[in-house]
């Protein structure tokens, strides 16, 4: 099980209620907050959940899931994260953020009501919380998995053995860290709560191997992360110039940002030629083969989509979700698109998945017959169209499950593409374990 932080404090409301735009007024403030707190603090924003309340997300580290933090009308404060596999350091770290954060806004947090199964939280006793992450590393390793660290529908397929956020380890590797813990404790991220080269060095490798896309960025959010990357690098190697970085992936990073420059600019970090020239001095040219090189992205990523859905696309897709539930996977050339539908039949019982296929076929364009993918039932064609008065190739299809018909279309600018387009379509799947990726 993961390591999970609850905290509970109260405000100094006596007999007064907040309502829903106060608390959402409130929780703005503690985003502009933990944006000035200091370097670990990478993003706060301000959502809503399903019920239409606000939630202050924080993300302190991106190999773990953001913190929650909310505000109920009574002034009840709860703070909800998972600490692993980050590290003792995050942990420790976040501990001493929530204490700051209830003495800068003046309320005071409950001990009977907090939850740290490290107890750290209560006691602030390092040595707890070192064997809390260790019993947690050796129980996942003992499990013989396939990764360490990173969510159970990652989605990667790197043909590394057993996948972690700080690259691949190997099986043997599990199984002396499930014998005894410390001997695989250098696979958490985070480990020290100093903000040291060591903290910004595999910051910056984990977000190398789960987020980047290696070319550059096509979005503003991609051209955040490749911003974040270059500038833990740099602190990194400004605080300890002898520590040992990936430098040949930097350097590759680097020119994507330049390139970046000549054309989209997403990103703001400036050319540095004389870092540039230092990086060539201690790599050499790129290798222009992938071998053991950083980077999970650089190998095809299966997405998880709506209603159990998936599909295997390039890792060096960009990906979005727009506001009808339309997911869009693409770079320059490529294209995938798909959306779910949901209905029922007249007489309202829904659809079997062979009456939902049926149903979508008879939207289909005219085209090359190409089969379904396996184990559903569904068609496709393939051929050229237009599209914003351009000539693109495109493959239109559609599956069905019960109670859903699944539409999903691949489209690039070459017909040379066509094998690829087939693969993409014949890999969506429906069923079976949920696939996420990493924030990137």
């Amino acid at each position: 099980m993961p390591i999970v932080l609850s905290a509970t404090g109260r405000l100094p409301l006596g007999d007064r209620r907040l309502t829903r735009a106060e608390a959402r007024d409130w929780l703005a403030r503690a985003a502009v907050w933990f944006e000035g707190v200091g370097d670990a603090v990478l993003d706060a924003r301000l959502m809503r959940d399903g019920e239409d309340r606000p939630v202050l997300l924080v993300d302190l580290h991106p190999v773990c899931p953001p913190v929650e933090l909310r505000l109920g009308g009574s002034g009840l404060v709860r703070v909800a994260a998972t600490t692993t596999p980050a590290g003792p350091g995050y942990h420790e770290h976040l501990c001493g953020l929530l204490d700051q954060l209830a003495a800068d806004f003046e309320f005071l947090w409950e001990p009977e009501q907090d939850a740290d199964p490290t107890g750290f939280f209560q006691t602030g006793d390092r040595g707890d919380l070192e064997a809390a992450f260790l019993r947690w590393l050796g129980e996942a390793c003992g499990r013989k998995p396939a990764s360490v660290g990173l969510p159970a529908g990652h989605g990667f397929t790197h043909p590394g053995e057993v996948l972690t956020p700080l690259g691949p380890r190997s099986r043997g590797w599990a199984a002396a860290a499930a014998a005894d813990p410390r001997r695989g404790a250098d696979v958490f991220p985070w480990w020290s709560a100093a903000l040291d080269a060591t903290f910004y060095r595999n910051r910056a490798v984990a977000r190398l191997w789960c987020d980047f896309p290696w070319r550059p960025p096509l979005t503003e959010a991609e051209g955040e992360v490749a911003d974040g990357i270059a500038n833990d690098l740099a602190t990194a190697f400004k605080l300890d110039p002898g520590a040992e970085l990936p430098w040949a992936e930097w350097l590759e990073l680097l020119a994507a940002i330049q390139a970046d420059a000549a054309g989209d600019g997403f990103c703001v970090t400036p050319t540095d030629t004389v870092l540039s020239v230092e990086l060539w001095k201690r790599t050499g040219p790129v290798p222009e083969t992938n071998g053991g090189r950083i980077g999970y992205r650089r190998h095809p990523v299966r997405v998880g989509l709506d209603g159990g859905w998936s599909v295997e696309v390039p890792g060096g897709f960009a990906r979005e979700w727009d506001a009808d539930r339309n997911w869009t996977g693409w770079d320059r050339t490529r294209t995938v698109w798909f959306r779910r539908v949901g209905y029922t039949k007249p007489d309202g019982d829904p659809p079997t998945a062979a009456e939902a296929a049926e149903v979508g076929q008879g939207s289909l364009p005219d085209g090359e017959a190409v089969a379904g993918p396996a184990g559903v039932p569904g068609a496709a064609v393939y051929g050229p169209a237009e599209e914003d008065g351009r000539t693109v190739w495109r493959l239109s299809g559609v599956a069905g499950a019960a109670g859903q018909l699944a539409v999903c279309n691949v489209y690039s600018e070459s017909a040379a593409d066509r094998e690829w387009a087939v693969r993409t379509w014949q890999s969506l799947r429906h069923g079976g374990r949920e696939v996420v990726l990493l924030p990137g």
